[in-house]
């Protein structure tokens, strides 16, 4: 296992979070073409209690196993066949158990699910910082993509969605939440708007996750 600092853990997070939450694509004009709300008032301390009472609950858990890693990844999801697993507890570079698999589905579209167990000192890092972001009252709409934490399926989430740059283009979207104050869950649509992602959310087999 590789050996990292708190410090230097959370600097290295919260710089691939901004990145994600960016969608990683903006360059600074674009920057300066964006309306960014990003309310913390009264935010910050309950975001920062939050990760601490996360951290605490988790660094002492046992990560899931390899077989109950994939139990969460049907061979089927909304009719689509499971076209790729990958799975183990190296994820992150780090010993984190993270498993990965891609649906396809009709008109060239496709799916990639992402579940991070946050057990363990390491994992509890990473899922205890995205449940502090989600307590944010957060918006930026630029003219690539709009990224807002909202509520989706009732679960405090973590939306993009990118805007058609011209006729007939094509729209992505991606949705993080965090299940069970324990499990980092991450859809990435390829060709799909926002709305059909949320629908998809519904239909997660989170029930085997404990």
């Amino acid at each position: 296992m590789i050996q990292v600092s708190k410090l230097a853990w959370t600097m290295a997070l919260s710089t691939s979070m901004l990145i994600a939450c960016n969608g990683g694509r903006e360059s600074t004009q674009d920057q300066h073409d964006s309306t960014t709300r990003i309310n913390t008032t009264g935010n910050l301390q309950d975001g920062a209690s939050k990760m601490e009472e996360v951290q605490a609950k988790l660094k002492n858990i046992t990560k899931l196993t390899n077989e109950e890693l994939k139990a969460f990844f049907p061979e089927d999801l909304n009719g689509w066949r499971r076209a790729a697993y990958s799975g183990g507890n190296q994820a992150y570079g780090v010993d984190v158990a993270s498993g990965q698999a891609v649906y396809e589905a009709p008109d060239d579209k496709e799916l990639m699910l992402t579940l991070t167990d946050g057990a363990g000192e390491t994992g509890a890092a990473v899922v205890s910082l995205m449940a502090m972001s989600l307590t944010m009252d957060a918006e930026k709409d630029s003219e690539y993509e709009v990224t807002k934490n909202k509520d989706v399926q009732g679960y405090r989430a973590s939306t993009r969605e990118t805007k058609p740059q011209q006729e007939g283009s094509v729209v992505d979207s991606d949705i993080t939440f965090v299940y069970k104050d324990r499990y980092l869950v991450k859809l990435e649509g390829d060709g799909f708007k926002l709305d059909e992602l949320k629908d998809i959310v519904g239909k997660l087999n989170l029930s085997v996750l404990q």
